[in-house]
């Protein structure tokens, strides 16, 4: 799975490509809970992707009567309907409450994964705002202000390679019902979509939900910050708390020396300390969902390397100019910085096409040298104008520098690849 991006010159829509796994847990070998509340102890709620709209329904919050308080799940309006979540509650004072989720597929620790994320457990966890009054769907999320405070609810997360163990976990990891609190639906007011509600007008496309939130980033950095603020800032993201495999000492490695898992279990936390309502020993949390995440594309790698401020990096879509004058997609295709200066009035075109009987050869005129096929490059062929194009990754072939400096490169595709209309492209997604 790949994430949307804008378009700029030379990038055409992405494919993706079926997958017979699932991204999200596939079955709950085995759960504990005293929750008795019909609608939150089913163990299947924690299956398939998070809660991403909470059913609309009538009562009064903060003093403020309403007939559309829920909607879109987000960071102020958590999954807290029928059937949204699994509420953890030990069923006696000696052992915690526990949910053990299986994957129908091994999770790995993947370096091409953004932020070194490796799986996300979702709660129903919220933001606290600014104003005493209930938020309806109905209300603009410019106009809700974040505190910087939240509320969580301790949990511990493990993972294990067998249903039966051993167990692993991670000093650095946090709990699961917090950060980064779910998000159904991007926040988009120019393209909302009016089949969600009557009366939408915020919220547009879904939500990734396999691809995290900066795990660097927590309640108080929203502090000052408005509802809209934030969930653009999640920058595609459903959110959920982010796990990176590497922080684990000592689980076993797959054939390619990589960290692997299959199950995950959530459990209740338990403590001495009373927390905020004076209450102390096992907590309670809710979780909605655990995802596997997908690996980056090269674009949001370099993303990630080059826009490391979380307040803006949303911004630098692939068709935004960088620093350099030039858009984002560019830069990361000559393999270039935002700042990096490149040749003045060079435009990246292709420069020659010879199609033949065992291969059609192309050229690149670029001021960058390419050393390799860049991730992300395709060619598009139809075989009518007008007709769905399809896309090939080129193989590379060479790279000479110009008399002017710039650098011609040489791609190859074979001749299999028919068609008769073709065209160059950035698949940034």
């Amino acid at each position: 799975m790949r994430r949307s991006h804008a378009l700029i010159a030379l990038v055409a829509v992405g494919v993706m490509s079926a997958a017979a796994e699932s991204p999200f847990g596939a079955e709950v070998v085995e759960c504990s809970t005293g929750a008795t509340h019909p609608w939150f102890k089913n163990p299947e709620n924690v299956l398939g992707e998070p809660a991403r709209f909470v059913p609309l329904y009538s009562g009064s919050m903060g003093g403020v009567a309403s007939d559309v308080y829920g909607g879109v799940a987000n960071p102020v309006v958590p999954a807290y309907a029928k059937g949204l979540h699994l509420s953890l509650v030990s069923p006696d004072d000696e052992e915690p409450g526990f949910v053990t989720i299986a994957f129908d597929h091994d999770v790995v620790d993947d370096p091409d994964n953004p932020f070194g994320v490796d799986f996300i457990v979702f709660g129903n966890s919220g933001c606290t705002k600014t104003s005493s009054t209930g938020m309806t769907a109905l209300d603009d999320p410019a106009q809700c202000r974040l505190t910087g405070g939240g509320f969580p609810e301790e949990s511990v997360i493990e993972v294990a390679q067998s249903k039966d163990g051993p167990w692993y976990t991670s000093s650095k990891w946090r709990t699961g019902d917090g950060f980064a609190p779910t998000l159904g639906h991007r926040y988009d007011p120019a393209n909302a979509d009016a089949s969600l509600y009557d009366g939408n007008r915020w919220w547009g496309a879904k939500t990734d939900a396999t691809f995290p939130v900066d795990p660097r980033i927590d309640f108080s950095d929203c502090a000052g910050l408005t509802l809209a603020e934030l969930c653009q800032r999640y920058n595609g993201s459903a959110g959920g708390a982010g796990y990176d495999l590497a922080d684990v000492e000592g689980l076993p490695v797959d054939a390619k020396g990589r960290k692997w898992f299959r199950y995950v279990k959530i459990s209740c936390a338990y403590s001495e300390e009373p927390n905020d309502d004076g209450d102390f020993g096992f907590t309670e949390p809710e979780i909605d969902a655990v995802a596997d995440v997908a690996p980056a594309s090269g674009y949001e790698l370099w993303r990630e390397r080059s826009y490391t401020d979380w307040a803006t990096a949303w911004k630098a879509t692939p068709d935004a100019l960088a620093a350099n004058g030039l858009p984002n997609g560019l830069n990361y295709l000559y393999g270039v910085g935002p700042v990096d200066a490149v040749p003045a009035n060079v435009q990246f075109k292709l420069e020659l096409f010879a199609p033949g009987k065992t291969e059609h050869v192309f050229g690149i005129r670029s001021p960058a040298q390419f050393t390799g096929t860049p991730k992300g490059l395709v060619v598009k062929k139809a075989d009518t104008l007008g007709a769905e194009w399809t896309s090939a990754v080129p193989t590379f072939v060479s790279s000479e520098r110009q008399a002017d400096g710039t650098w011609l490169n040489t791609f190859s595709l074979p001749a299999s690849v028919e068609g008769r209309f073709f065209k160059l492209a950035l698949e940034l997604e």
